[in-house]
Formats: C-alpha cells, structure tokens, sequence
C-alpha cells in the first residue's frame, strides 16, 4: 500500500489523458518537466517524443512490441530499443505507476485480454484534473 502526493497523482492523470489521446509531445513532455531521463544508443540529447510515449505506453497503459517509427522517420525495432536504453532519473510517478500498470497489463497479458488502460482509466483521470 502506498499513497501519491497531489502533484504526483495529477502528473499520473496528466500522463493518462495524453496517453489516450496519443499525444505523443504532450506526454513527451509531462516525462521530461517531472524529471524523467534516459539515453538511447548512448547519446546524452534528449529521448525522441516517439521513445518517451512509448515507455510512457509501458508503463501506464499496455505493452506494444511493434516497431517504432522515430521522429526522424527512422524505424526501430523494439528489442534493439530496449537493449540501448539506458535510463537515468526515474521520477515517483513513473516508479510507483509503472508497478500497478505492469501488474495490471501482466493480468490482462495472462487471461489474452489485453486492454489500453490509458483508455479505461482516461473518465478517472479527468476527474482528477477537474479536482486541481
């Protein structure tokens, strides 16, 4: 059991809505103002917004093992991506939401149900931000 801070709970939001949405940027951007750093294939600029919404997607709305089609037209496969991803500061949010995403997307995975919880969880989110 564990408790969220306001501003972590409606940075979680926040990344809810733009993960629905599919806001690439957006959520780019909530991961990068909260913190969140890491390299890919060792360079030290910032993660494309492609790279970001997609670990984002991993940890708080489904697993996607399709390739991936960087900002620069670039097509990644998703193993290559893994193995040369290195990350640096892991913010609260993305720690403590990516333990009940993983938990709950390993449910859906288990049972071949799998669901976007970016999607089922976008009413609560919204709410949430309503409150602020």
């Amino acid at each position: 059991m564990g408790r969220l801070s306001s501003k972590d709970r409606q940075t979680i939001a926040e990344t809810i809505v733009a993960l629905s949405e599919k806001d690439k940027a957006r959520t780019a951007e909530i991961y990068r103002d909260n913190g969140y750093t890491a390299s890919f294939r060792g360079s030290s600029e910032d993660l494309d917004d492609s790279v970001m919404h997609r670990f984002a997607s991993f940890h708080f709305d489904k697993i996607d093992l399709s390739p991936l089609t960087l900002d620069n037209g670039e097509t990644v496969d998703l193993m290559e991506l893994m193995k040369s991803t290195k990350e640096g500061t892991v913010p609260a949010f993305v720690e403590e939401g990516r333990r009940l995403g993983g938990l709950l997307m390993g449910v859906n995975a288990q049972a071949a149900r799998p669901i976007s919880l970016a999607t089922e969880w976008r009413p609560i989110a919204k709410k949430a931000l309503q409150k602020k």
